[in-house]
């Protein structure tokens, strides 16, 4: 399944099939690209098992994480001198949003046990981490690159600690906001959320959602919904992905679901107008 306009786009991840990722042993789904920003959102699947020892940073891009299922070990070190850093298991329902300058890196233990899926959504830059200039080494001995910029550490959230909140203005739905940053030209889109919209649930006053000057969007971790928008209804069940640009005023749901939803909610907050 799949639907287009000037003003949306629907990507369905299980209808498509995977291809090569430049991060050896990945592959991916694109679902989404922006050439005016050079950014995307995948789908990616990382496999079991450990990775040859290294460590980088981006000098420009910001990339996020929401990881759907299994486990990735990953290095993070606090600067070019903490060689020995500490391990953080990304697992599922982890979010992790990194800045610029944030260093980290992989070793062969331990190993990923049951390879990891994920959605990525990046800033920019493309292919970014296979760029030598964006993607930059950081050795483990000798002399490591200096920098104008301080280092930075990584957001990391297990979503599955925080408690389920009443949504600021749906009644009946909840909610778990992962990030409430301010959206600046540095960073993936903002605000992040988990929202869960119960079954059967009857509108009593349509959402119409207006991000000031970026895209949304809204992929489906479980359940299933209808949304309207530029006078099309689009139905979206598990692993679909629903992108909508900066002006435009789509309606979800449109109609209640006997089993409800689940959402990871990039950019907007499905607030009610």
């Amino acid at each position: 399944m799949s639907q287009e306009s000037t003003t949306f786009h629907v990507a369905d991840a299980e209808a498509m099939s995977w291809e090569p990722h430049v991060m050896a042993g990945s592959i991916r789904k694109v679902l989404d690209l922006d050439p005016e920003r050079d950014s995307y959102v995948h789908l990616r699947y990382v496999p079991p098992g450990g990775a040859p020892q290294g460590r980088r940073l981006h000098v420009s891009i910001n990339e996020t994480f929401y990881f759907l299922g299994g486990d990735l070990p990953s290095w993070e070190f606090d600067s070019a001198t903490d060689v020995a850093g500490h391990v953080v298991s990304f697992e599922t329902g982890t979010f992790m949003d990194r800045a610029p300058f944030s260093i980290h890196g992989r070793r062969p233990e331990p190993p990923s046990l049951t390879g990891s899926t994920l959605l990525i959504w990046s800033s920019g830059g493309a292919e970014f981490e296979a760029d030598p200039v964006e993607s930059i080494q950081i050795p483990f001995t000798g002399e490591a690159p200096t920098f104008d910029s301080p280092y930075t550490k990584p957001t990391v959230i297990d979503s599955r600690t925080l408690a389920w909140q009443d949504h600021p203005t749906r009644k009946g739905w909840r909610w778990r906001p992962l990030s409430t940053i301010d959206e600046t030209p540095n960073l993936t889109e903002r605000p992040v959320s988990l929202i869960h919209v119960p079954a059967d649930w009857q509108a009593q006053n349509q959402a119409t959602l207006t991000p000031k000057n970026r895209r949304a969007w809204i992929f489906v971790l479980s359940g299933d919904l209808e949304a309207g928008i530029d006078g099309q209804q689009v139905n979206l069940g598990q692993n679909a992905y629903l992108r909508w640009n900066a002006g435009t005023a789509p309606t979800i749901p449109t109609r209640a679901s006997p089993v409800g939803c689940t959402l990871l909610c990039v950019g907007h907050d499905l607030a009610a107008s």
